[in-house]
């Protein structure tokens, strides 16, 4: 039982937890549930709790940016709990949560059921048969993956750079130093972007010494410090959001307009992975263009996956790399014939 003196906490309780679109709440009914809930001797009377109404509602409105809900008034005095996140958001993103591999079990149970708090909805257990399979002693996950996010977005912020120890799998699934003949693996580095990207989290950086943005995944760092100094200006990449959102695959590279031709049966393929703003030109019947604005590295394996379908591939450099590695793995892979007897 809670003190009675947060009458305005006792208000927003009750609506949280008993209001929706579908059952607004008036005045009346709200005091009957706080006294119902709470135990109490005596209900609210309206007045008070027309006042936490307009309380509730003015701080929805001001601290609007760090608070998760919002009060929705009806034209009959009604009224109702509205969360700032939809069902459908929540459940969208419980899944991603679900599905994340580099996420353990106990980390995804943990947002999930805070994702259902904030929705008035048991997440938790309706998600729960989708985390089973992360319930393995075989994958070794990353434990400061979280706190890494913070420093990360702190020193994107202010921009500062940071070291980092990075990682990588090896045969028995456990994480070890990238390169441990490199000082262990630990790196300094100039942070500027994080993306969600092929269900993983990424960072776009830059070392010291380069002129070509890079990426690195997240759930693969260790021991991030941020340092006192600074980043320095952006000045290769105009428009981030555009540059990250056109790469194929994450490694980098300086970005560039890429131009192939493909088969038109494969439109749905290049419009569901570069989205509805890359550029395609039909050219007959049968093939069309597409433009789109990314690195040679970040593309040509996407162009390898599809290259079935596509042909006249532009820059020349990108073409050629291309046709050696088709070469390459054709000689490699080559099945030779054998004689049959019937």
């Amino acid at each position: 039982m809670l003190p009675t003196k947060n009458k305005l906490f006792l208000t927003y309780y009750v609506l949280k937890q008993y209001s929706n679109k579908e059952n607004p709440m008036n005045a009346t009914e709200v005091a009957k549930k706080v006294q119902e809930v709470f135990e109490l001797e005596k209900a609210p009377n309206r007045r008070t709790i027309y006042d936490h109404f307009e309380d509730l509602e003015l701080i929805s409105e001001v601290y609007e940016q760090i608070i998760s809900f919002r009060l929705v008034r009806m034209p009959n005095r009604e009224v109702y709990i509205e969360s700032t996140i939809s069902s459908g958001e929540a459940h969208l993103l419980s899944d991603a949560i679900a599905t994340s591999r580099f996420i353990d079990l106990e980390q995804s149970r943990s947002l999930i059921q805070k994702l259902g708090i904030i929705v008035g909805q048991n997440l938790k257990n309706f998600f729960e048969p989708r985390l089973h399979f992360k319930a393995t002693d075989k994958k070794e996950y990353n434990e400061q993956l979280f706190q890494n996010i913070d420093v990360l977005t702190e020193a994107i912020k202010k921009g500062k750079k940071v070291t980092l120890q990075y990682l990588k799998y090896d045969v028995n699934k456990q994480l070890v130093p990238s390169r441990p003949d490199e000082n262990n693996g630990y790196k300094k580095i100039r942070p500027y972007y994080l993306i969600w990207q092929i269900n993983k989290y990424y960072l776009m950086y830059y070392y010291d010494d380069s002129t070509s943005p890079r990426f690195m995944r997240v759930d693969k760092m260790r021991d991030v410090t941020m340092i006192d100094e600074a980043v320095g200006e952006l000045k290769d990449i105009p428009n981030l959001s555009d540059y990250t959102r056109n790469q194929a695959y994450m490694f980098g590279g300086m970005p560039e307009y890429i131009r192939f031709r493909c088969k038109m049966y494969s439109i749905g393929q290049v419009i569901d992975f570069f989205g509805e703003d890359v550029t395609i030109k039909p050219i007959d019947e049968e093939y069309f263009q597409v433009e789109v604005y990314t690195s040679c590295e970040s593309i040509k394996f996407w162009l390898m996956q599809y290259i079935s379908s596509i042909d006249q591939i532009e820059p020349l450099k990108l073409a050629v790399e291309i046709e050696e590695m088709l070469e390459d793995g054709l000689r490699r892979n080559r099945v030779k014939q054998k004689e049959t007897f019937l």
